[in-house]
């Protein structure tokens, strides 16, 4: 099951994370540095380039600092040495709204209370000089109007530091948090405070570890999709905060009792998931590998049972020509991508709806069945590209995809934003987890060919996503249609196919007719061509008549060899059918597609051979 996973990722990739489970890391901007008498010594920045997604202002570097043992949304539960900007140094006009000056006052003091008592009980040097600065409120003040000059954001973290003036001291200097007497007394603290959290849930049996003990009254919040549609303060994957969702009068988590150990490991484990950029640590040592894709309003987050080099996902998204190369001909030589061993791979789907986290979309396979079904995705989306000749089509990235069958004008990121999320669900999953596409990809696909113009229609993306669906569904269903090839399928007389190389055909004879024009026969007829071809063909046949005549004139030799490939084809149809289904459009769209890639490889050769000879003659 899903937790169960995560909680097994959390052990095998955060364990030193899990065993400290009373901090956590964090992007810390600002130290207040105090010297060793209480004196207030200035405001230090902490700060690194920003990566991934975000640009502007450089982000706090991570800094390992207390994790609450409580939800802070009520109530004041202060975190010792470093906390947010409100409860280090209280309100101030710069990071304090109007209305809410005694509640950052009240969480000031609870901070300033907490820190004093931790310095008398440890009686540690840094404490004590920390609890002599916040008793002198001239020091205080000189500290918040220094860091209101370098305009923090309003939940900004500020750590304690402690100055080294003298070198000869053995005091390290630095966060105070780092400190090993401060770390253990917060650790104490944070064990008695998560145990009372979790006294009043009573004990059960884990659906994760399956052991029977006390189990967690609410879980921790999961960070990171506040722009797909999550709160900034964190989403739930599992929460029952309403009556509706209880039962037999259970209250919160005890209606999926998990572990506290086990249910601070799954969170762990999607915090970490869900970072953006690479960030964890492959097999090799100097492989740095990501976690995290955002893709239509969805992020998907994948990853492996044991540590990999392989990263498929990205294949998918990136699609690299020499990587996916790698990946289909590995099969015939016999060999397999470096690293690859007996493993699992995971993947799921989440988005945010408001406290709650959304799962789209989740499964887990062997790496190798994963990387078998990638290939096959590579293979199933290719076809022969009318602008290179007719050869292969390159490999499609998931973005090319998602605008094949996406409207509208804009920048690329704002196309794909509006994609419904479901349709990178099902591209994601048919190139992962090898489940077929349906109807619903096909019919956008196409519908977007109906309005598509000159070389918009040839786009080898979007064909190679219907040939791709007209399979899928001819697997699945098993109609007694015929299988689509990336390329000219000349022996192949179904219907449909031969109506879409026919159109193909009746385009070719207008250019050689007329040359360039403004609107050719495919884009005034391919709507109706495509799904009435006993209504359309009838007009192009008229309008062929016309155009044949013309080029009898002026070029008999193309005229002799156009008549006959439209007469072939014409053989194999007794009639135009009176309708095309969805499927059947589809093949459509590809014989049309192959006509003219079959074209632009012989135009290509005959140049070949038209050059050998001048060639040779010289």
């Amino acid at each position: 099951m899903l937790v169960q996973a995560l909680a097994a990722y959390a052990d095998t990739y955060l364990a030193d994370a899990l065993a400290d489970a009373a901090f956590e890391e964090k992007p810390v901007p600002y130290a207040l540095q105090v010297d060793e008498d209480g004196t207030f010594a200035g405001i230090l920045e902490r700060r690194e380039e920003a990566t991934g997604r975000k640009t502007g202002k450089a982000r706090g570097r991570p800094l390992r600092v207390p994790k609450s043992p409580v939800a802070r949304n009520t109530g004041l539960h202060p975190l010792l040495a470093c906390d947010s900007i409100q409860y280090v140094l209280g309100p101030q006009q710069a990071w304090t709204p109007s209305g809410k000056e005694q509640n950052h006052r009240e969480r000031n003091e609870a901070f300033v209370e907490f820190l004093s008592k931790a310095a008398k009980e440890t009686d540690d040097s840094a404490l004590r000089a920390c609890a002599t600065f916040y008793c002198n409120p001239a020091q205080v003040e000189a500290a918040r109007l220094e860091l209101a000059t370098r305009k923090p954001d309003a939940g900004s973290l500020v750590a304690l530091a402690m100055v080294k003036r003298d070198p000869t001291s053995e005091d390290p200097g630095g966060p105070i948090v780092e400190r090993k007497t401060v770390r253990n007394y917060w650790s104490r603290h944070y064990a008695e405070a998560f145990a009372a959290r979790n006294k009043s849930a009573g004990e059960g049996m884990c659906l994760i570890s399956g052991r029977v003990g006390p189990i967690a009254a609410t879980h921790d919040k999961i960070k990171g999709l506040s722009s797909l549609g999550g709160q900034p303060a964190g989403v739930s994957l599992m929460s029952f905060d309403k009556p509706a969702f209880r039962s037999y009068g259970w209250e919160q988590n005890a209606n999926s009792p998990v572990s506290p150990e086990r249910a601070s490991a799954y969170v762990l484990a999607l915090n970490d998931l869900l970072r953006i950029g690479p960030h964890r640590r492959g097999l090799s040592q100097q492989t740095v590998v990501r976690t995290r894709h955002d893709c239509a309003g969805t992020a998907f987050l994948f990853w492996t049972r044991q540590p990999s080099d392989d990263d498929l996902f990205s294949l998918v998204n990136d699609a690299q020509p020499d990587d996916v190369q790698a990946l289909l001909i590995a099969p015939h030589i016999g060999s397999a991508p470096t690293g690859l061993q007996p493993n699992d791979f995971y993947l799921i789907a989440v988005a945010g709806n408001g406290g709650r986290m959304l799962v789209r979309y989740w499964f887990h396979d062997t790496l190798a069945a994963v990387q078998n079904n990638v290939a096959h995705w590579f293979s199933g989306l290719r076809i022969a590209d009318v602008f290179h000749r007719g050869e292969p089509s390159a490999p499609p990235k998931l973005w090319e995809l998602l605008l094949a069958i996406s409207g509208g004008r804009g920048k690329i990121g704002e196309r794909i934003a509006k994609v419904p999320p479901d349709r990178a669900v099902q591209f994601v999953r048919r190139a992962l987890h090898g489940l077929p596409l349906g109807r619903t990809i096909l019919a956008a696909a196409l519908a977007r060919l109906r309005v598509e113009k000159d070389n918009a229609r040839l786009s080898p993306v979007r064909i190679g996503l219907v040939r791709m669906c007209v399979n899928d569904i001819e697997t699945v269903e098993q109609k007694g249609g015929p299988l689509m090839a990336d390329s000219l399928q000349p022996d192949l007389a179904h219907p449909a196919y031969v109506c879409g190389r026919l159109l193909a055909l009746y385009e070719s004879l207008q250019y050689a007719a007329q040359g360039e024009v403004n609107v050719t026969v495919a884009d005034r007829y391919y709507g109706m061509a495509s799904t009435f071809p006993q209504v359309a063909f009838p007009k192009l046949a008229t309008l062929g008549q016309a155009h044949m005549k013309k080029l009898r004139r002026d070029n008999r030799g193309a005229s002799v060899r156009i008549e006959r490939e439209i007469g072939e084809l014409m053989t194999r149809l007794t009639r135009f059918p009176a309708q095309l289904n969805l499927e059947d459009q589809g093949r459509f769209a590809i014989g049309f597609h192959h006509q003219k890639a079959d074209q632009a490889r012989r135009i290509q050769e005959a140049k070949a051979r038209k050059a050998e000879n001048v060639t040779s003659e010289a």
